[in-house]
């Protein structure tokens, strides 16, 4: 385990490979952990990072600084700390939020953007399932059994047992301070502006099945031509693709990192790689 201390709070991540320098970044639900199969896959070629935002993981809970904005911060002081100067990022849910907003910013330090499952429009959260401000901490009852949200983690089609395991041990252990600020700062989020002007490469992924997040609220990146952003929906993932299919999802994102402008398809020899039940 890594720590360091960015303003003055402890950071903790992990590190695998060499190489050029991928930077992971997970979602209001889980920690760094749940990266793990897909940095092994990309340490490969590349060196991959993975930190827990601070309220998450390992990271320092203390404070009460623990939104969007916040998060973008932490990710630069990251970055100046190592010593990365450029590099890409992958980022889930709210850390594909993170990813949008640091590249707006910050152009001049990403390579390459890919998100998966994350709402472009806060408010598709709301929609999608009645949540209003202020009613999370009642919605989330995080130190009850009723917990909605733990619930909701369980029912996810997460492959490995002992990373379902994690997802919901770190899910569980949140503070309701730190998820009520999360998700009050992603219901007030709207990152379609800065995707209009966005001049970093994305690859926007999406589960077709994703009871979050539903992939139709970003169809409008098929619409922007002009700009080097694609949208991409795997038809049969939930929530968690790279978890789902995480051969399919690994090719997908060497395949992006080397790509020069052309799409990318699912190509029919990943799907050969992981269990064939799931194509029958």
């Amino acid at each position: 385990m890594s720590v360091i201390h960015l303003d003055n709070r402890l950071a903790h991540y992990e590190v695998f490979g060499r190489g050029q320098p991928i930077i992971f970044l997970h979602s209001w639900i889980g920690s760094w952990r749940y990266w793990v199969p897909i940095m092994d896959i990309a340490s490969e070629r590349h060196r991959a990072y993975a930190f827990d935002f601070w309220g998450f993981g390992e990271s320092d809970r203390r404070g009460d600084q623990f939104t969007v904005p916040t998060y973008v911060e932490m990710l630069i002081q990251f970055m100046d700390r190592l010593g990365i100067a450029r590099t890409t990022l992958v980022g889930h849910g709210m850390g594909g939020m993170v990813a949008i907003l640091a590249a707006h910013q910050h152009p001049e330090r990403f390579n390459r953007l890919l998100t998966v499952c994350t709402p472009l429009h806060g408010q598709v959260l709301a929609l999608a399932h009645h949540i209003k401000p202020g009613t999370l901490s009642r919605l989330l009852g995080m130190n009850t059994s009723q917990n909605g949200w733990v619930r909701m983690v369980r029912t996810l089609q997460v492959a490995d047992a002992e990373i379902q395991q994690e997802i919901e041990e770190d899910t569980s252990s949140l503070s309701g301070k730190v998820l009520s600020q999360v998700h009050e700062s992603l219901l007030e989020t709207d990152l379609r502006p800065y995707i209009i002007s966005l001049q970093t490469p994305l690859l926007a992924v999406y589960g077709g099945k994703d009871p979050i997040v539903n992939a139709t609220h970003a169809a409008f990146l098929n619409e922007l031509a002009e700009r080097p952003i694609q949208l991409l929906v795997l038809p049969k993932a939930s929530h968690f693709p790279f978890l789902e299919q995480a051969n399919t999802f690994g090719r997908l994102l060497l395949d992006f990192l080397v790509s020069q402008g052309t799409a990318i398809e699912i190509k029919e020899e990943w799907r050969r790689r992981v269990n064939q039940r799931e194509y029958l």
